[in-house]
């Protein structure tokens, strides 16, 4: 059919692979569209209202996607993805953000160690098992992509929106376990974004609170971030997610041929997306913002401007928009004024129609997994398994020069405890941790430090330190928070193994060493969700080895480590 702006070999192409029945499906829903049509098919908001009229109002507006939470239940989810399916013209895309770890696990489902845990446990099946479960866990709620996996670098110790969100600082590293979580979605039917392009990990700023940078220079970038988005296309991975990072290294490269100014991050620079992306990489699939609310984003101009220049710049898909009239509004003016072309929103429009086609939304009966695969999908035995299995190979020993290790009873019956309660993650609380409770029915006393007070180490046999901080986005102090522990300064410089055996666990960034060169036993464990925490009880007791392998440099630039 002659006029669309992609070839039937395109749309056909890798890494939609669609069939001769899935192609005209694409072409009859574009033909079916008018402009407002093809607008409302870019934008795709967040959703946290599931209720029926909710949904009926999210439906009204045709959007090409709409985003909710695996922390609802299990009935709202299904519930309300059901009804998203059966009243919308063309199915929405259903997405999630399943990067495991306390906060985004699927709560009515298996609670997984974050990235990072699982690269500790050398071993890419676990990463493999990690995409299953997200796909499977998931799909059976009515999801049909989730936004991972994230294949950026921890490579700065200080960027705690990477942190333990990253499988590694080590490219060979990253690219055979991202390369492994993608086979497991793939294989058990979800779409995989991955994410954040062109890289994040060196900047210690959060893109959420500014436009952050990718410092490499371009052989360098090649080397390392080139090498892990060139790997996943060549798994076909169908949609990348565009960061608010910028690659000023590019822009250099391209001297007075660059279309777009060196500053603009990735989700606004044309070059990054349509002359690297696509251009030089490839790239055939749906381009995602990353989240338009983002000060990274809104902090590069006028949001009149910026919207329409997101789409124009080669982005598929406005991620969760501020106000969903009103940018579907920005995106219509754009167009009239000329900052949006016809040519780009129908190119976004067709690319996006084939990734609903790849997934089978075309067919009639496409719709959520039945009830009675629940037990299989949602929480199953298996899933469970692979959680204790990770947790038990992931915790790392990373020094006993005291030779404290294991803990007994016998030997360290009185613990003394500083540990940070409260804990809250940048959207809500996070439960209190469960490994003191675990440790007194093991035959451990705990008392625990006061903060505010003078230490009082009398009487007791152990120092204990707990440490359960993941890395998040959005969270600005990731790092030992002595003040929390030990209460206001002057009482912040305590430090407990000045004055008996110590022992210091991290169940979050494997980097706190930095600030405590002198603690003389240390493990990582990289995250907090209840299996690692019995593996960490039952390694520091002597009734499994630790097996973790420390997947990132713990140096931190430190001379004498």
């Amino acid at each position: 059919m002659s006029g669309l702006p992609l070839s039937d070999a395109c749309l056909a192409a890798a890494p939609f692979h669609l069939d001769a029945a899935g192609l005209d499906w694409v072409k009859a829903r574009f033909l079916g569209l008018d402009t407002e049509g093809k607008i409302a098919q870019v934008v795709l908001p967040m959703c946290r209202d599931l209720s029926d009229a909710a949904i009926d109002a999210v439906v009204a507006l045709g959007l090409g996607g709409v985003h909710r939470f695996p922390s609802y239940t299990e009935e709202e989810l299904r519930h309300s993805a059901a009804r998203l399916l059966q009243h919308s013209a063309i199915p929405p895309l259903l997405t999630a953000d399943i990067e495991m770890s306390e906060k985004a696990s699927v709560k009515c489902g298996t609670l997984f160690p974050n990235q990072m845990a699982v690269a500790a446990t050398g071993d890419p099946q676990n990463a493999y098992r990690m995409g299953a479960i997200a796909a499977r866990e998931a799909g059976y709620l009515g999801f049909g992509v989730s936004w991972t996996p994230v294949a950026d670098l921890a490579l700065n110790f200080r960027a705690n929106a990477v942190n333990t969100r990253a499988f590694s600082d080590d490219v060979a590293q990253t690219i055979s376990f991202v390369s492994a979580y993608l086979d497991g979605m793939r294989d058990n039917g979800l779409v995989a974004c991955i994410k954040h392009f062109p890289g994040e990990g060196l900047d210690e700023r959060d893109q959420h609170f500014v436009t952050t940078n990718n410092t490499q220079t371009l052989p360098d970038w090649q080397a390392s971030f080139g090498r892990i988005y060139a790997a996943a296309i060549r798994k076909d991975i169908r949609m990348v997610m565009a960061g608010h990072i910028t690659l000023s290294a590019y822009h250099a490269d391209l001297g007075d041929a660059a279309l777009s100014e060196a500053h603009l991050p990735a989700s606004l620079n044309a070059d990054l997306l349509q002359g690297l992306l696509r251009g030089r990489m490839g790239y055939n699939g749906v381009i995602v913002s990353d989240a338009t609310g983002m000060a990274g984003f809104t902090s590069c101009g006028a949001r009149r401007d910026i919207v329409p220049l997101c789409i124009e710049s080669g982005c598929d898909i406005l991620l969760f928009p501020q106000n969903t009239p009103e940018d579907i509004g920005h995106l219509r003016d754009g167009l009239a004024r000329g900052a949006l072309s016809h040519r780009r929103l129908d190119e976004a429009v067709l690319r996006i129609l084939a990734l609903k086609a790849s997934m089978g939304l075309h067919h009639p009966r496409a719709g959520l997994p039945a009830p009675a695969l629940r037990e299989e999908r949602l929480g199953s035995a298996e899933h469970q398994r692979w959680a204790r299995n990770v947790a038990e190979s992931c915790v790392t020993l990373v020094r006993d020069k005291q030779g404290l290790l294991p803990l007994s009873p016998q030997r360290h019956r009185r613990i003394l405890l500083a540990e940070t309660l409260d804990r809250r993650s940048p959207s809500a609380a996070l439960p209190d941790l469960q490994i003191p409770a675990l440790l007194e029915t093991l035959g451990f006393e705990i008392t625990r430090v006061m903060p505010g007070a003078p230490l009082d180490v009398r009487d007791q046999d152990l120092g204990l330190y707990l440490m359960a901080d993941e890395g998040l986005s959005g969270k600005e102090v990731l790092g030992p928070q002595w003040e929390r522990l030990h209460g206001a300064f002057p009482l912040s410089m305590q430090r407990m193994w000045q004055h008996l055996p110590t022992l210091y666990v991290s169940l979050g960034s494997p980097f706190l060493l930095f600030h405590m060169p002198d603690c003389p036993t240390y493990v990582n464990a990289y995250s907090a969700v209840l299996p690692v925490q019995q593996a960490v009880v039952a390694a520091l007791t002597g009734e499994i080895p630790f097996r973790g392998q420390t997947p990132v440099d713990l140096r931190c630039g430190l001379p004498f480590f």
